[in-house]
């Protein structure tokens, strides 16, 4: 597995030090016209609808009847912002990823050493290595849209920002597998077989820090992944 970035987390944690100048305010809007607001939604044109986020009804755990898809209409990139210079050095969370992954020294591609040329990076979704930088992205494990949908839209704004800034959420993928991926859980996305299981027990592991439910289809793949993995206990 790749070694996740430490800089990356202490980037993570500066975030917690600013609270008032950072989740003062959603940004832009979601698809649906509205964006969140702490604990409210606010809508802004006229055929906005109202998300059952904060209902009563919500409170617990989703069932299997639970329609997943409706709530997509209310997930905003704004609220789950990763793609950012969160300590002013120029280089993006994911520039900080490319840096300190990489298998040989990296080049850059201006003065300032802002945005990583060339290194070499092993892919672990698809076994591949690359050595031009513009051929991977930022894959989150469990995809923010995920997230918001299995739950995560009743989150705090700062509760969602660390999420999608968790160093252990965050892999460097070529970019037509994250596109082949997108917003899939483990019952429609796999990895390679040899990376298999660790990206089960990540799923598992990040589902648990975050009290995310995953959805039963997902936890039965997972389940049936696990039996081929010898080294997880259960």
């Amino acid at each position: 597995m790749l070694k996740k970035p430490c800089l990356l987390a202490l980037k993570t944690l500066s975030l917690w030090l600013f609270p008032s100048m950072l989740f003062g305010h959603a940004g832009g809007l979601d698809i649906n016209g509205g964006h969140y607001y702490g604990a409210s939604y606010h809508c802004h044109v006229t055929a906005c609808e109202m998300p059952d986020t904060f209902n009563v009804g919500r409170i617990g755990r989703d069932s299997l009847l639970t329609d997943y898809r409706d709530r997509e209409k209310f997930y905003n990139e704004d609220d789950w912002s990763f793609e950012e210079d969160f300590d002013g050095d120029c280089q993006s969370s994911r520039q900080e990823m490319l840096i300190l992954t990489s298998r040989t020294e990296v080049k850059y591609s201006n003065p300032r050493n802002c945005v990583v040329r060339t290194g070499e990076w092993l892919d672990d979704y698809t076994g591949e290595v690359f050595t031009v930088a513009v051929q991977i992205d930022i894959d989150h494990v469990i995809p923010r849209m995920y997230a918001h949908t299995h739950g995560g839209d009743r989150w705090m704004p700062e509760k969602k920002l660390m999420f999608a800034n968790d160093p252990l959420n965050m892999m460097l993928v070529e970019k037509r597998e994250i596109r082949r991926k997108r917003d899939r859980g483990p019952n429609r996305y796999l990895p390679r077989g040899e990376f298999r299981c660790e990206y089960v027990q990540l799923w598992e592991a990040i589902a648990e820090k975050y009290n995310l439910q995953l959805g039963s289809r997902d936890v039965s793949a997972i389940g049936r992944i696990k039996k081929d993995c010898p080294e997880i206990e259960e």
